[in-house]
């Protein structure tokens, strides 16, 4: 203990005799020892799990297929300038990991230089060969390298994730998410994909009850999966919603340059997961708990309730602004078509459409939010001075078309055939609809006041 208090004071003594040169060559010394002792230190993968929010990828790497891969050899790119360039911005990510500026998930990618590299892939080892994934028919050949709507597809777009333990997993959802991926300006998929073109077709007949099902007898006729018994494949297709920007930036989709700017901005710079814009998209069959889940209404009784949507909302006539004159005051305050349409009765008509119920608006609706008794009050007033105008209109375009059927001047008949069309348009509009103003009161007059300007003008022309 004595010698220590002398050699510490004589070490000290004797640095600051030392020439200043000597000095900047013992500080240098120093440094690099220092270095190089930080650089093997932080190339250990136990470092990386230094940090909790690599626990969980640590963990995964550990039970891998690549445990005995170093993270640095993966994740950064192969040569002298890429592995000095990953440890600067490993100290960056130290410092702010010491600072509490870290987030709550890192943002890694691994290059393809590094997966291929000779004592790694081979591409033309995994190009010729064909691969059963979770009963999928899948080749490396038609992927690797391809360019789809601005995605360069690399290793990293399908393998850069992990699930439970398995590192650099492929997440079948980016897979739905591109193949499901419509475009913009049509209705075609952005990568065509036929059901064939992943899935064998059966080779036994499948029995369902009393139902043989031969694959092999409907391919032979050329029959659609997707249109018949597999109409279904799809729960959700990979639309962006409006606010999904919002999540990382101050500004919404409004400002998005296309898509395929899109695409390469996020999937080239930055790593960003398809399914955190797109959402996830589900494919192949769900389990129904009843014979209503399988089947969507929608795809026959379509539009069946357009103008009664258009009048409420304000958008039937296009010609209309959407201003406070026109709108409703229920659509305004987000009263959907339940909050009025609460009794339910049989529907009136012949044959099997008359099986089941229909919603029916009642006045007492009007009850749960405003004086009793208003609703019986205001929408009888309301139809009475709608219907008034509507049959007021509907003479004048009476003596409109008796005027030009009267008309011997062919080119001006003609214009009056196309003011009557237009102002009639309208008229039916007003009766198809059917609530005679109660949908949107406002909008409907409107209607009617346009439809007799209409009508006034070709008079007076």
């Amino acid at each position: 203990m004595f010698k220590i208090k002398r050699i510490v004071p004589s070490a000290v003594e004797t640095l600051w005799r030392m020439r200043w040169h000597k000095k900047i060559l013992l500080l240098v010394l120093l440094g690099c020892l220092f270095a190089g002792s930080s650089i093997v230190v932080t190339s250990q993968p136990g470092f990386c799990n230094s940090c909790h929010i690599m626990n969980s990828y640590y963990a995964s790497w550990k039970t891998s297929a690549h445990s005995d891969v170093s993270c640095l050899d993966c994740h950064l790119k192969p040569g002298f300038v890429g592995y000095m360039r990953g440890k600067i911005n490993g100290l960056s990510q130290a410092v702010d990991c010491a600072v509490g500026r870290v987030g709550t998930k890192p943002n890694a990618r691994v290059l393809d230089e590094s997966c291929l590299r000779a004592e790694c892939h081979s591409t033309e080892k995994l190009a010729n060969q064909e691969i059963d994934f979770k009963g999928i028919k899948f080749t490396h050949e038609k992927h690797v390298s391809k360019v789809v709507d601005g995605i360069d597809i690399s290793c990293g777009t399908c393998h850069n994730h992990f699930e439970g333990e398995e590192h650099f997993t492929v997440n079948t959802e980016i897979c739905f998410t591109c193949h499901f991926l419509k475009g913009d300006e049509h209705d075609s998929r952005v990568t065509e994909t036929q059901c064939q073109s992943c899935h064998e077709v059966p080779d036994k007949v499948i029995e369902k009850g009393l139902v043989k099902i031969n694959h092999a007898e409907f391919v032979s006729y050329e029959a659609s999966c997707e249109d018949s018994c597999h109409k279904k494949i799809v729960e959700q297709q990979s639309n962006v919603s409006e606010n999904i920007c919002l999540n990382c930036h101050n500004f919404g989709k409004g400002e998005e340059p296309d898509s395929e700017k899109l695409h390469e901005i996020h999937s080239e710079g930055e790593k960003v997961e398809c399914f955190a814009c797109h959402g996830k998209v589900v494919h192949g069959q769900t389990g129904v708990d009843a014979v209503s889940g399988m089947m969507d209404c929608l795809n026959c009784h379509s539009d069946t309730h357009d103008v009664q949507y258009g009048t409420y909302t304000a958008e039937q006539y296009q010609e209309h602004k959407k201003t406070d004159l026109v709108l409703s005051p229920m659509f305004l305050t987000h009263v959907e078509c339940s909050g009025c349409h609460i009794d339910r009765q049989s529907i009136k008509s012949d044959g099997i459409a008359s099986i089941g119920t229909v919603a029916k608006a009642v006045p007492r609706a009007c009850d749960r939010c405003h004086q009793k008794g208003s609703g019986q009050q205001y929408i009888s007033l309301w139809q009475r001075k709608i219907k008034e105008l509507h049959k007021q209109i509907s003479d004048k375009l009476q003596n409109l078309e008796d005027a030009a059927k009267r008309e011997r001047n062919k080119e001006k008949a003609a214009k009056l055939k196309d003011k009557i069309k237009e102002a009639r348009t309208i008229i039916r509009l007003v009766e198809s609809d059917g609530s005679w103003g109660v949908h949107n009161f406002k909008y409907t007059e409107a209607s009617l006041l346009k439809a007799k300007k209409i009508i006034t003008d070709a008079q007076k022309d």
